[in-house]
């Protein structure tokens, strides 16, 4: 029955995919949070040569460069859910084909007291990519530990892996997990506060005590680095002139 049901689902996107192309609509989940950033600024999308490099984490308006963008409103609704005590160690929503092995990753986080893993598709579900999900970022807020395991069979450049739980840790300050047999990229991490898997699982609460007092800094950098500043906002509108 779950595989038929799996199946049924497989079905449904594939034809959401196509009608979304034959509407000319972007599917790429970073497309689509860059567009809805860019409209909540004023522009005109049908003005701006709109393109994305998702091996990167690259976007590019006008030529400008820009690195991955998320609505300013997602960040402020994120913020608001930031609970006055955190009630669960470790948090992880999302894919864990077998592919990715990520469940083998995440295998012994799942035997820690108050971790909360999740396997679950619906980040991929398209017509889900442009909504701010209030569930999950309630619960990711809830977090001590933002689990951001990478997928070991990523078939773009290793050295540039980015993943977007890693941002949103930062918004709902749960400090991000990066792992070591799937690292996240030097550039894209860089000026974070973050834990290693393997140096966090043995000492967790140690290693919290010291480094949640940073959570705030990770907020604040994750908003002047994945939301559109005036800066940005500056360059683009000279691009047209």
């Amino acid at each position: 029955m779950n595989e038929m049901k799996n199946k049924f689902k497989t079905l449904i996107n594939k034809l959401t995919i196509y009608k979304y192309k034959i509407l000319n609509e972007p599917t790429l989940k970073q497309e689509i949070l860059l567009r809805l950033a860019l409209k909540e600024k004023g522009f005109n999308l049908q003005k701006l040569k709109i393109k994305c490099d998702h091996d990167l984490g690259l976007n590019y308006v006008n030529e400008i460069k820009l690195e991955i963008k998320y609505p300013e409103s997602f960040f402020n609704k994120a913020s608001s859910l930031i609970p006055e005590n955190k009630n669960v160690n470790f948090y992880f929503n999302g894919n864990m084909d077998e592919s990715g092995e990520r469940e083998q990753l995440l295998k012994p986080f799942q035997k820690l007291s108050k971790s909360v893993i999740i396997s679950s598709n619906q980040g991929r579900v398209i017509a889900k990519k442009g909504k701010f999900n209030k569930e999950y970022f309630k619960d990711l807020a809830s977090a001590k530990f933002g689990l951001c395991p990478h997928q070991s069979d990523w078939p773009g450049t290793k050295k540039y892996m980015w993943t977007y739980r890693f941002i949103e840790s930062c918004f709902v300050c749960a400090i991000p997990v990066v792992f070591k047999s799937t690292p996240l990229g030097a550039v894209f991490i860089n000026g974070f506060y973050f834990v290693w898997d393997n140096e966090v699982i043995s000492d967790w609460e140690k290693i919290y005590k010291d480094i949640s007092k940073h959570a705030e800094n990770n907020r604040l950098l994750a908003k002047e680095r994945f939301c559109l500043t005036k800066k940005e906002c500056s360059d683009i509108k000279n691009s047209f002139l």
